[in-house]
């Protein structure tokens, strides 16, 4: 077998936690990269993927483990790689045709092969005759152009893009993805391989020769899928929607398990310790009223009518059955009793019924718990962020607090100033 391009061995990661602790991010992640592929990083939100992609790149070296490239170690930045970033992280007060030059600073080039490289990088993106716009003239789609062209001007062996398409729209995203494709089909192109993080299930079958499959808390290697499916794809082909499939059951089975895994530990108040997902109530009760009359639909309908991608929806369907409105029997998501009481009540009712609920969630009691403990009915922030800390080891506590804070104002169950970091109690709404 050849030397793989790259070896992930027994990479950990960890992060410090509020409270002088420690947060696992990454748990014995064990991965080769190979030679002209496309391996795509796929997972629930907080399952550590960009995480991962950083580490690979050099951006941020491991807690603990190897990284190697063609079976060397690899130490500091491999500068065999160039990353694509979401955001596009275009420097605003340069053009185009500088934005794209910077990677190319620190080469030993003459000004005439620089400015040679740079033009033709542009014209492969399709960016010709805008060299001289400033990013605030261009689309988002532009930007993005601009981002990988800049990728490409230092001609990397390794291409990493961590979600490049996510803040595009439909039709732009689908047009990048087609070009990346072809970009590294052609043998022209000084790209051997693409590593790509990717939130989007079709995406990924669309674009991967390779799909890994993390899960969270904390982030692992569940599952590695080959895709053996011919360029160009089609995502109406029966093969295409079959593995399509069983990547949704794979990660559904992660977010929202069939049985749980062994029994919750419970806190100080006596209730499970549990997290909550990171996900808006509005959506939440968007999912009741997406069931509406049928009152349960089966989850990839309910996906596809919601128009967010299966990761994303997966945290609104958990969130609903934290709170109970809904539960997820073989693969359907049905609305309780408790929903449709709640979707059918006045709002200062829906305040009553959410007020009582979340007073039976362990996040929302810990809180509530120290408020009552308080002399002064006030507790500083810090000391929620140490015991979220403490009971969510897996967990980062600033994310966890800030749900809790905006659940907790809609169902009035307490106070939290922004500004002075503190929480004050209330009495329960009338």
């Amino acid at each position: 077998m050849p030397t793989p391009l790259l070896e992930i061995r027994n990479v950990f990661q960890t992060f410090s936690g509020a409270g002088g602790g420690t947060v696992e991010i990454l748990h014995d992640i064990n991965l080769e990269i190979r030679e002209r592929e496309v391996v795509a990083i796929l997972g629930p939100s907080g399952c550590g993927k960009s995480t991962l992609l950083r580490a690979i790149i050099g951006l941020q070296p491991p807690t603990s483990g190897q990284i190697l490239y063609r079976g060397q170690l690899q130490l500091g930045l491999n500068p065999s790689t160039a990353l694509v970033f979401q955001n596009f992280a275009l420097f605003p007060w340069l053009t185009v045709q500088q934005n794209v030059a910077v990677g190319l600073s620190h080469l030993p080039m003459t000004e005439g092969d620089r400015e040679e490289r740079v033009r033709k990088v542009i014209d492969e993106v399709g960016l010709a005759g805008s060299e001289e716009a400033f990013p605030k003239e261009l689309s988002g789609g532009m930007k993005q152009r601009v981002g990988l062209a800049r990728a490409l001007a230092v001609q990397p062996e390794i291409l990493c893009m961590d979600e490049p398409f996510s803040a595009l729209d439909v039709l732009t995203s689908e047009t990048l993805r087609n070009e990346v494709i072809d970009l590294y089909t052609t043998r022209a192109s000084p790209v051997n391989t693409i590593l790509m993080v990717t939130h989007s299930i079709s995406e990924g079958v669309f674009m991967a020769t390779r799909l890994v499959v993390m899960g969270a808390h904390p982030g692992s290697i569940r599952a590695i899928l080959d895709n053996t499916l011919p360029y160009p794809r089609d995502e109406r082909h029966p093969d295409f929607l079959a593995l399509e499939q069983k990547l949704h059951e794979l990660i559904t089975q992660m977010v929202l398990p069939a049985k749980s895994a062994s029994a919750a530990v419970a806190g100080a108040g006596g209730l499970p310790v549990q997290s909550i997902p990171g996900v808006s109530l509005s959506r939440t009760i968007g999912l009741l009223e997406m069931l509406g009359d049928d009152g349960s639909l089966e989850l990839f309908e309910l996906t596809r009518r919601a128009h967010i991608e299966l990761s994303q929806f997966l945290l609104v369907v958990k969130a609903a059955e934290i709170l109970r409105w809904v539960t997820t029997p073989g693969g359907s998501v049905a609305m309780t009793a408790e929903g449709r009481t709640f979707l059918g009540a006045d709002i200062a009712t829906r305040k009553r019924l959410l007020n009582a609920t979340l007073r039976g969630l362990f996040v929302f009691d810990l809180v509530v718990r120290a408020l009552q403990q308080s002399a002064k009915g006030e507790v500083n922030e810090a000391v929620i962020l140490d015991q979220l800390a403490r009971a969510l080891p897996h967990e980062q506590p600033a994310r966890v607090l800030g749900t809790v804070v905006a659940w907790a104002r809609y169902a009035a169950l307490f106070k939290y100033s922004s500004l002075q970091r503190v929480f004050h109690g209330l009495q329960n709404p009338r």
